[in-house]
């Protein structure tokens, strides 16, 4: 019996050591890029605000909606991080899924050549676009209306890929306009190439960058979810302090981001892209649905509870502010 005693007297401590680890409740999360739209994922692991929740998060850079949603639908994947108008079209063609949280408002820039200063200049030139159905082009093309460019008045150079390819175009002045986000947007800038305007400054309520989960699932793990975004507002919430800027800007550096572009990138991220709490807006929803109308994506769209459930969210800012 001795040395049963002793072989307890061993594992014992080495549960209690290791129980924290084991008991992490494991979190599939897939993002479609490292673009600066996960900075408050990025601040949650490194500042051990997942941990804190009890979480272990495992994520999958997808590099592709397309590819993402297919790992949803094969359940490799239990959270995923997509843009807004994304969830829309995909509900309406039947998927069963939900948007949990917003965490970003459009906020791509319209980077021009250095010797375009005005939408005017912009006529009879040609724009780099990734995809005709984007909901940020789709965005953009209003814009430009609004601003006395009708369809025609310029070129349109669709699949030109990512952001690195369409300002390749650019440089190249194989194409003279397109939209990217930062850290792309400002990189773009410090090397001459203007930035004629930012969606947010039209569009301060469209959801883009989201998080959601296959419906079923959310119901089924709420508890998990909402401590997710405990933590996930918390890493926001850090984020909009101006004293964790520096932290912050190190925080991307360490995972490859050009550390040139990160000033300007957080202060884009903060003033034009997070949205606080990461509010559901019923207003950004509309604009998403009748945008997706008018671009031939879907025929007819809904409220905001067909696409999106404020509850978990709500019920995650009421703990997360009770806890302090």
């Amino acid at each position: 019996m001795r040395p049963i005693r002793r072989m307890t007297g061993i594992i014992l401590p080495l549960l209690l050591v290791l129980s924290p680890a084991l008991l992490a409740q494991q979190i599939r999360v897939g993002t479609i890029s490292s673009s600066i739209n996960n900075w408050p994922l990025w601040v949650a692991e490194a500042k051990g605000m997942f941990a804190d929740e009890g979480l272990d998060v495992r994520v999958t850079v997808t590099g592709e909606s397309g590819h993402q949603l297919d790992m949803v639908d094969d359940e490799q994947l239990d959270i995923f991080h997509q843009a807004a108008d994304h969830f829309v079209r995909e509900i309406e063609h039947g998927k069963n899924y939900v948007v949990l949280h917003t965490i970003t408002r459009a906020a791509n820039a319209l980077i021009v050549r250095p010797e375009y200063k005005t939408y005017e200049d912009l006529r009879g030139k040609t724009i780099a676009l990734d995809n005709l159905q984007t909901g940020y082009w789709l965005l953009y093309r209003k814009v430009l209306q609004k601003y006395g460019l009708q369809p025609g008045d310029y070129h349109l150079s669709p699949d030109s890929g990512g952001p690195a390819m369409r300002i390749m175009k650019v440089r190249e002045n194989r194409a003279q306009f397109t939209y990217m986000n930062a850290p792309a947007s400002i990189k773009a800038e410090l090397d001459g190439f203007p930035i004629l305007t930012n969606l947010s400054e039209h569009y301060p309520e469209f959801p883009a960058s989201s998080i959601g989960a296959r419906r079923n699932w959310a119901e089924s793990n709420r508890d998990t979810v909402i401590a997710y975004l405990r933590a996930y507002i918390r890493a926001s919430e850090w984020l909009l302090d101006p004293a964790n800027r520096d932290d912050a800007i190190e925080i991307a550096a360490g995972i490859g981001h050009d550390r040139d572009a990160l000033p300007g990138s957080y202060d884009t991220f903060i003033e034009n892209g997070l949205v606080r709490y990461g509010t559901l807006s019923r207003t950004g929803f509309t604009q998403v649905g009748e945008l997706l109308v008018e671009g031939g994506v879907i025929d007819s769209f809904g409220d905001m509870e067909k696409y999106a459930d404020p509850g978990y969210q709500q019920a995650a800012r009421e703990q997360m502010l009770e806890s302090r």
